[in-house]
């Protein structure tokens, strides 16, 4: 199944509320979700409490990120109150680094009903994306500024004058979706990587040129990975994975080990690998 839409959670208690002063609007820290970050800000205007939710992206390239979101007043008494709004944060042609309410609601009604210990708790729960990338016939709802982040080849793709930069659909062609899916649950911070997984995200991880994603599945092949030294070797050599080549070369001591990892066809092997190996023979018979 393709993971749905990129969705997180804003919230922030504002406090010292009978202290606002009229028209001075007071700010949340900075929260970053998937590489993009956010804030929330409240004012105290008209007799009337505002909210409003800035996306504080800084790009020379023009951008713009597609939002649903719900936000709630929250008393910790459990009542809450919420609206919805649908619009674009961006830097292109109608879109704003932020949208919200200057009468969420009234001051009276904030102070009776939702402020206790003269606090008020604001929470939004956003979903959001601005692309769709099709693999097998699967739906996968990405954010450009956040993959063109993580990958020179979706980089390129996105935020260069190429002509998928500005279709909202994109067909990505010689991938299979359970390894895109496996792939993007990577980049997004989720533990994807396993033995049966390892290869399929590795092969994207190369093909995007994902850096983090390949470290990862370096780190996960030299420390938790119950795979043979043989397979291990020529993962290291095919991806050009150093750090993996030269671990794995260091286990390799004896003239037994060096026939462990030979392939029954050594046509087959990478040439390189090959001469290694028949330089440690050599040092190993002498």
């Amino acid at each position: 199944m393709a993971p749905p839409e990129k969705t997180f959670v804003l919230k922030h208690v504002f406090k010292n509320i009978q202290e606002m002063k009229e028209g001075e609007r007071y700010y949340s820290d900075e929260d970053e979700h998937f590489g993009v970050p956010w804030r929330i800000h409240t004012i105290h205007k008209d007799n009337h409490f505002g909210i409003f939710f800035a996306c504080l992206w800084e790009s020379e390239e023009k951008w713009s990120i597609q939002n649903e979101r719900d936000i709630k007043l929250l008393s910790v008494n459990g009542q809450s109150m919420v609206q919805s709004a649908d619009s674009s944060f961006g830097n292109m042609e109608a879109d704003s680094l932020g949208w919200g309410w200057s009468a969420f609601i009234k001051w009276d009604e904030l102070m009776n009903n939702f402020v206790s210990d003269d606090s008020v708790i604001v929470e939004s729960n956003k979903a959001f994306s601005d692309v769709v990338l099709i693999a097998e016939d699967q739906k996968f709802y990405v954010l450009k500024l956040y993959l063109a982040s993580q990958s020179t080849y979706f980089e390129a793709l996105f935020l260069r004058n190429f002509e998928e930069s500005k279709k909202s659909e994109i067909e990505i062609k010689d991938v299979k979706s359970e390894d895109f899916q496996k792939f993007l649950e990577l980049l997004y911070g989720e533990s994807s990587i396993d033995e049966s997984t390892i290869e399929g995200i590795l092969r994207l991880s190369d093909m995007y040129d994902a850096k983090l994603a390949i470290r990862k599945c370096e780190e996960f092949l030299m420390e938790n990975s119950e795979k043979t030294l043989k397979e291990k070797l020529k993962l290291a050599y095919y991806f050009n994975l150093k750090n993996l080549k030269n671990k794995c070369l260091s286990e390799i001591t004896t003239a037994s080990d060096i026939r462990s990892v030979l392939s029954n066809d050594p046509s087959g092997m990478d040439p390189t690998l090959m001469w290694e190996l028949l330089q440690k023979l050599s040092a190993s018979k002498s």
